[in-house]
């Protein structure tokens, strides 16, 4: 129960944040490929490198526009809810509410 009103408040206090620092949203980065890739993700508040394994799908928070770098490849950016994917080796963009790139 202890837990659970942890959890509860952290997620109120990042609603808080939310509105504060500017709308945060979630950008979907699949991993359509079949191999493992790993993935430069840079915004105003982060800079980290992930490794996303195949065939997986993670959600990543960012506040205003991210750039993903799959590094020797390209560079893409997104915001809001788009989609970014990994296919045949190479990242590609799915603006929200689209399900074709």
């Amino acid at each position: 129960m202890k837990l659970l009103k942890k959890a509860m408040a952290a997620v109120a206090m990042m609603g808080l944040l939310g509105i504060s620092a500017g709308a945060a949203n979630a950008i979907v980065l699949r991993n359509e490929d079949t191999d493992n890739h790993t993935v430069s993700i840079t915004s105003p508040s982060m800079s980290k490198q992930y490794e996303f394994r195949a065939r997986t799908l993670s959600f990543i928070v960012c506040v205003g526009v991210c750039e993903f770098t799959l590094d020797g490849v390209n560079t893409v950016k997104a915001h809001g809810d788009d989609i970014v994917a990994i296919q045949d080796g190479k990242l590609v963009t799915i603006p929200a509410g689209s399900e074709t790139p």
